[in-house]
């Protein structure tokens, strides 16, 4: 028993060593994301702000196609976070989305990409960084943040001014169509190290949340692009009606083809004729001298092949047959067929035919015909 106890313990002791050695030796490294990620929950990430979102009720999804393929409902919102590489031609795709009745929140530090939009945008010159007193409509007094931004956005009568500081507009926002668009030039307020700190959260929760349908967050302008399939360029309801009537036929199809019960099978189409009905045939068409008629058979035989493996017509010339082959066979081939063309032409033409020449031109034809056989 102590021995055996020993032995139990050593293994555990081994066990617990080899456990330590591999958590130290082959430590898992910490996934490295871009900034603005989010599902990273690195310091410059956004992971916190979109899992309250989560906790408070809300559908937070990532989109990672382009701008084009944004579903076309109502009461969306889209939340971008420094978009990476957005082109002109997406700027028009998300300002049609959001005219139909969709919203987008935008926290960018220098939009250049949003030209033809009205956020009009001046340089300051204070640049550093330092807490500064941030107000707005629906933020209480004495509020502060760390405003990075090089730019202010320009007052202006279509835009409704959100968050401004001592150094003019931080957020602001505009209606277009159905929809709206706010912008917000402190994106670095949005991550996971600078939500909790002085007022941030205070000044952009409130126009974050909402009676949305769903919240995209654009994953696709940071790296995470999915491809759209083939059939993604038709509606759903057409997809869905076309593989709803290939089933059917399908079924159809089965249903008139399929032999319910057991096959029963003539058993003359499955027995091999014997020997001694082919040694028959032999000596028959030997003993009347039919070896001529023989091999114009197998020349028949050789023709159909050649026409159901190349298309070539059963009486055509020997000409035409051989440039057929030049362009599927080699070139001994291409002379064993020339040639055996070229003796079938001859025999047609002479007057006699014997046996033994009839041998020597079968073993040829053989090698012809499982040459195509093979295709």
């Amino acid at each position: 028993m102590d021995n055996l106890r020993t032995y139990r313990v050593g293994i555990g002791i081994a066990v617990v060593f080899l456990l330590i050695v591999g958590w130290f030796a082959v430590k898992p490294a910490a996934t490295n994301y871009p900034p603005y990620f989010a599902a990273s929950a690195q310091p410059d990430g956004i992971k916190a702000i979109l899992m309250l979102l989560e906790e408070k009720g809300g559908s937070v999804r990532e989109w990672r196609q382009p701008m084009r393929f944004l579903p076309n409902r109502e009461a969306q919102l889209l939340l971008s976070v420094e978009p990476r590489g957005m082109l002109p031609s997406e700027v028009e795709d998300i300002i049609s989305w959001i005219e139909q009745g969709n919203h987008l929140i935008l926290f960018e530090k220098s939009p250049q990409e949003w030209e033809d939009i009205p956020f009009f945008t001046k340089e300051i010159e204070d640049t550093n960084s330092k807490e500064r007193n941030i107000r707005g409509a629906l933020l209480g007094e004495g509020s502060s943040g760390l405003a990075q931004a090089g730019v202010r956005l320009i007052e202006d009568e279509s835009m409704e001014t959100l968050l401004y500081d001592d150094q003019g507009i931080l957020a602001g926002r505009i209606q277009m169509g159905k929809g709206s668009m706010t912008l917000f030039l402190v994106p670095d307020w949005m991550t996971n190290a600078q939500i909790q700190k002085w007022s941030h959260f205070e000044a952009i929760w409130p126009y974050i949340q909402g009676d949305w349908s769903v919240v995209w967050v654009d994953e696709y302008h940071h790296g995470l692009q999915e491809k759209p399939g083939l059939l993604a360029i038709y509606p759903g309801w057409l997809v869905a009606s076309c593989i709803q009537l290939a089933a059917a036929l399908l079924l159809l199809v089965w249903w008139q083809g399929k032999r319910f019960g057991p096959v029963y099978t003539l058993r003359e189409w499955t027995v091999r004729r014997g020997d001694e009905t082919l040694l028959a045939i032999a000596r028959w068409y030997e003993q009347r001298g039919l070896a001529r008629d023989a091999l114009l058979h197998r020349e028949a035989y050789l023709r159909q092949l050649i026409h159901d493996r190349w298309g070539v017509h059963q009486r055509a010339d020997r000409a035409e047959i051989v440039r057929v082959a030049k362009n599927r066979w080699n070139e001994s081939e291409v002379n064993k067929l020339d040639h055996s063309l070229q003796q079938l032409e001859q025999t047609r033409a002479g007057e006699r035919y014997t046996t033994k020449k009839l041998l020597a031109d079968s073993q040829l034809l053989d090698e012809l015909c499982k040459r195509l056989e093979k295709e």
